[in-house]
């Protein structure tokens, strides 16, 4: 029976970093400080040195690495709220001091049969079933 290696790139635990971050930010333009420990570094470099191509800048890898990061938070994000009833939505949406936009509350029966969606003699025939 053949054995299998498994490879760990880098373990992550977002509660055990002590990140030091700091933003200087301009009209146009964004800096991103972050103060790492040596251990911490040292866990870069390996990632950096497994994954990064070798025609890539480091701070273009860096840049992949962090809008990735966005981009899968902004999805669980989304996903979260899609499976929000629309009550949680409301008061999530009233403890931010906003109104829940348009496109996130979902159409009535009513307004379906209007857009031709449901056939209103269908709606009428599952409610009285």
């Amino acid at each position: 029976m053949e054995t299998k290696n498994k490879v760990i790139l880098a373990t992550f635990d977002p509660t055990k970093i002590n990140w030091k971050f700091s933003v200087k930010q301009s009209n146009r333009r964004m800096k991103l400080y972050i103060k790492m420990t040596k251990a911490e570094t040292s866990q870069w470099d390996e990632l950096r040195k497994a994954a990064k191509p070798p025609e890539m800048s480091d701070d273009e890898f860096a840049k992949i690495l962090f809008y990735r990061g966005i981009d899968a938070f902004m999805s669980q994000m989304t996903e979260m709220v899609n499976s929000m009833s629309e009550e949680e939505k409301e008061k999530i949406y009233a403890e931010a001091g906003m109104e829940v936009p348009e496109e996130l509350k979902e159409p009535t029966r009513e307004e379906l049969a209007a857009l031709g969606n449901i056939d209103s003699e269908t709606s009428t025939k599952e409610e009285d079933a």
